[in-house]
């Protein structure tokens, strides 16, 4: 039975996924870390928060039972809530060594562009390049540049068109050597309620439009939910649309989804695929997902994903694992799991997932001055070795840290600005920071843990 389900189990979260009891960061609880098990590896997640933006992720892996090894870090840089910069970097040769970048350009609070960038031998270049254009407030167009010989060429297009501020269509035009290699155009149409009812997709055959494609939701009456989607394709040789998947939903009286049943079309009937159930407690938050498969004519429990561990209706444990017909019951298993981090959904590839909880305090200090330097400078303090500075706001023009004779250990040599400091390979104790701005310099005790 493992083997039969080998590829189900890397498909298990990519489709449509309903949560329970979810909802917008609220309070001042975020998620500082995560402990990902995957197979026989483990990674630990470790976060920053700047005013509510996430500014900071440093990845570690533990290779055997060890201590956790730095491995990649991704740094976010914002003017107010718009981020203006993402950069990544890998830890190599003793060092952090920037990756991949990401410049977003933008014209008042709407994103124009987005440059996308490699580094080698720590110098960046423009690899990517993608273009947003607006017509009375809506995205009329996207275009994707890629960089060949100093030279910007488009590769990909896509147009969009509204009615009544809905998407009434969109065609994607893709390009090879700037020559137009394809294109396809989806269609939409909506009921009186607003809710999308079919799209329609075809194919530019030479000059002309042909079906390729078609999606239609049918919703449960005087209802936004949906009931069944089918999906159908263009039988070219017969000219009429064919049944290809469909899928049913059913939910409970909190419209919550308490079913999932896919179905393909085999000759003359559907035959069933999959099925994914859900079960919550009494205040609604999602407990178990379950995968099952039709075996002997019976839907039959193949794997669940389990959260468990509560605080204020937040899951703080999420395994992966077999019910009777996938495997030895409880056993922990990979799949992707899903999972609520603040305010998003995201998806990692585990067997379990540990999530940290802190309290977040805002840390947003401007012009720090000699004459008070109880400024909270760099951040989390206590740390375990990963400490953030919020250069661009507080101005920051060098730092330094020294140690209690006076030694100096760290400094930005770097000629990319970063909010990055990073004590882990130091022994515990405390550390002194010195900050250097345009008015005057600061400084802050740093506790390593």
């Amino acid at each position: 039975m493992k083997h039969i389900i080998s590829t189900l189990l890397l498909t298990f979260c990519f489709h449509t996924f309903f949560f329970a009891g979810t909802h917008k960061v609220t309070d001042n609880q975020l998620i500082t870390q995560l402990k990902v098990v995957d197979n026989d590896s483990a990674f630990l997640y470790l976060y920053v928060y700047d005013s509510g933006n996430k500014v900071l992720e440093t990845k570690f892996y533990q290779p055997d039972t060890t201590q956790f090894i730095r491995k990649s870090l991704t740094e976010w840089v914002y003017d107010g809530t718009k981020c203006i910069i993402q950069r990544e970097r890998v830890w190599k040769d003793n060092g952090w060594s920037f990756t991949y970048s990401i410049d977003y350009g933008y014209s008042g609070d709407i994103l124009q562009s987005e440059t996308h960038s490699v580094y080698s031998n720590g110098v960046a270049k423009a690899q990517k390049q993608i273009t947003f254009e607006y017509a009375q407030g809506l995205l009329n167009s996207k275009k994707e540049y890629f960089r060949l010989n100093e030279l910007w060429h488009l590769t990909l297009k896509t147009d969009f068109r509204y009615v009544n501020n809905k998407t009434d269509s969109l065609i994607i035009s893709a390009y090879n050597a700037d020559t137009l290699s394809s294109k396809i155009l989806s269609k939409f149409n909506y009921n009186t309620a607003g809710s999308v009812v079919s799209q329609v997709q075809k194919q530019l055959n030479k000059t002309a439009w042909m079906n390729s494609d078609s999606i239609n939701w049918f919703y449960y009456p005087n209802s936004t939910l949906v009931q069944t989607q089918k999906n159908k394709k263009w039988n070219k040789s017969i000219n009429a649309w064919e049944n290809f998947q469909r899928v049913d939903y059913a939910y409970n009286d909190y419209s919550q989804v308490v079913s999932e049943s896919y179905q393909h079309w085999k000759t003359m009937f559907w035959e069933n695929d999959t099925r994914y159930d859900y079960l919550y407690d009494s205040n609604n938050v999602m407990l178990r997902r379950t995968l099952s498969l039709p075996i002997y004519e019976n839907w039959r429990g193949i794997m669940s994903v389990n959260y468990s561990d509560f605080t204020q209706n937040k899951s703080n444990t999420i395994k992966s694992q077999y019910e009777f017909w996938g495997g030895n019951t409880g056993e922990l298993t990979t799949s992707f799991i899903p999972f609520m981090f603040n305010d998003e959904i995201v998806i990692k590839r585990a067997r379990s997932i540990k999530l940290g909880y802190a309290q977040f305090n805002d840390t947003l200090l401007l012009n720090p001055t000699a004459q008070n330097s109880n400024h909270i400078l760099a951040y989390p303090n206590p740390s375990n070795g990963i400490f953030y500075l919020n250069y661009r706001e507080l101005g920051i023009t060098s730092w330094s840290v020294s140690d209690l004779n006076g030694r100096t250990i760290r400094k930005n040599e770097s000629t990319v600005q970063s909010g990055v400091l990073d004590l882990t390979d130091l022994p515990r104790g405390i550390y002194l920071l010195r900050v250097t701005t345009p008015d005057a310099q600061s400084f802050q005790k740093l506790i390593k843990q």
